[in-house]
């Protein structure tokens, strides 16, 4: 990779390129042809297939898992009396984690109460003119006014039940207060909640925000010619500076749009972390493994000639010279670089001496 870097800054300040472009000057080369003595320094390679194992090793980010990451606040507005977490605490599904003062909380057990007993009032009334119409002493009317009044009551008392479900509030319980709950079990990654806020219903600001880290999301930008090694499913080993093991993960999503400053696509991954030994926020080096038995072509990095936009290979023809050919090139593997289009299989490329040679074609 090193000698590669060095071969792209040599050719682009080299006194006979000049300003103008590589690719006009190697193509005008290519019936250029250089010495048996020339041609001796050079080393070859062909273009060889195999089997991807790594695709890519970029950088990422650890991040939470957003699927396992609940961002809470009341249903209720009311005031903050009781912290019962504190930021790093483990928690467990249903564990209470913030006692609030809600008189909300008070007016939905007012409400219950209220329409439970208009419910069996109606409920009374319903069956008294039940009566009354067997003995034909009430008009139809009245009758069916007072079904009508039933459902009606009987409608107010679940909806006012289904508040206090809702709050987790029994009934009949004489109480004002609201237990903020954990909806999983996780750890307490942020705490906004002080004594004595006063905190609005549905307010867009979380009072706790609960994760579990368990299982995290790396975010990396993978460049866009390596994309399409890259599915959904694919085995990816996640490498972190602080731990000398790599952590295995796999790719979940990749993105369907194309950063234009960066001409990189967003993949997502996931990774298991039972110990809790990553965090988020840690940078990260990931791996991308092939699908097994995919196959690619490639040739050295040290082949490769660039301008800075394009990349060329020396390739020996028949006669032994060479042509300076045009390629497409994908994925890093390793010490080699996968070839999309220029090349076949089994053409040799010149490895070691390429600057050299495209020096000698461009100045002969």
């Amino acid at each position: 990779m090193r000698r590669y870097w060095i071969a792209c800054l040599a050719l682009a300040a080299a006194p006979a390129c000049g300003r103008h472009d590589l690719g006009d000057r190697a193509a005008a080369a290519a019936d250029r042809k250089l010495t048996p003595a020339q041609l001796s320094f050079l080393k070859f390679a062909p273009v060889a297939e195999e089997e991807a194992a790594a695709i890519a090793d970029v950088s990422g980010t650890i991040e939470f898992d957003e699927e396992r990451t609940a961002r809470l606040n009341p249903p209720v507005a009311g005031r903050v009396i009781e912290l019962l977490v504190q930021v790093g605490d483990r928690v467990e599904a249903d564990q209470p984690l913030v006692t609030l003062d809600s008189p909300e909380v008070k007016a939905a057990q007012v409400d219950y109460v209220r329409a439970e007993a208009d419910a069996q009032l109606a409920r009374t009334a319903a069956e008294r003119a039940e009566r009354l119409r067997t003995a034909r002493a009430i008009a139809e009317k009245d009758f069916v006014q007072a079904q009508q009044e039933t459902r009606k009551a009987e409608a107010d008392f679940e909806r006012a039940r289904a508040q206090l479900e809702r709050l987790r509030v029994a009934p009949g319980e004489r109480s004002s207060r609201y237990l903020l709950r954990a909806p999983f079990a996780g750890t307490i990654v942020e705490r906004k909640a002080l004594v004595g806020t006063e905190i609005a219903a549905e307010s867009p600001e979380p009072l706790v925000v609960v994760s579990d880290l368990s299982r995290l999301r790396v975010v990396v930008r993978l460049p866009e010619r390596q994309l399409s090694l890259v599915e959904a499913g694919q085995v990816a080993a996640i490498h972190v500076d602080a731990y000398p093991r790599d952590f295995p993960g796999e790719v979940v999503a990749v993105g369907d749009v194309i950063d234009e400053a960066t001409r990189t696509v967003l993949v997502r991954c996931t990774v298991l972390n039972p110990d809790h030994l990553l965090k988020p926020a840690m940078f990260a080096r990931v791996q991308l493994k092939a699908p097994a038995g995919r196959r690619i072509a490639t040739v050295p990095l040290s082949a490769l000639l660039s301008d800075g936009h394009h990349f060329r290979v020396l390739v020996r023809r028949a006669d032994g010279q060479l042509d300076s050919r045009p390629v497409e090139v994908g994925a890093e593997v390793g010490e080699a670089v996968q070839v999309l289009s220029g090349l076949r299989v089994g053409e040799e490329v010149v490895t070691e001496g390429a600057l050299f040679a495209a020096r000698q074609l461009a100045s002969s």
